[in-house]
């Protein structure tokens, strides 16, 4: 009478026996186009492959990153040293400069790279160009 709480345990059996794919079947393939149409037929579409990445643009990226951190070191030491900053400041300083405008050459150079996937790029060529930027404001405003 009170049997419909008990939990009823059965033993499920796979629904196929054997390590053949459902999509190997050949009412699931899909026709294969000939080689000769086969860039006509997917001209629309999209790939979705990963594309290799720039090698220059990895080089922009990496630069650039090198140019921030020698911006902050320079910025940490311009604090530190209360407005009287050391001559290696300006070494600092002038490496930071240096690898940014690298990293910018890098970073054009690499979207002349066809078939290339050029995120490293665009993220070299962006901060390599806001620590440009930020260094030659700094230098205007200090003259």
């Amino acid at each position: 009478m009170f049997n419909y709480n008990r939990k009823k345990y059965r033993f499920l059996t796979p629904a196929r026996k054997s390590d053949e794919s459902i999509l190997d079947r050949p009412e699931f393939m899909y026709p294969e186009p000939k080689s000769a149409k086969r860039q006509e037929d997917t001209a629309g579409l999209w790939n979705y492959l990963r594309k290799p990445r720039s090698e220059t643009g990895s080089t922009a990226l990496f630069a650039s990153l090198v140019a921030l951190l020698l911006t902050a070191l320079s910025f940490h030491s311009m604090i530190r040293s209360l407005g009287s900053p050391p001559l290696s400041t300006s070494a600092l300083v002038l490496s930071a400069v240096l690898f940014s405008v690298y990293s910018i050459l890098c970073g054009l150079v690499s979207f002349l790279e066809k078939d290339r996937s050029h995120l490293n790029s665009c993220a070299g060529l962006s901060i390599g160009g806001i620590v440009l930027i930020s260094w030659l404001i700094t230098m205007f405003v200090g003259m």
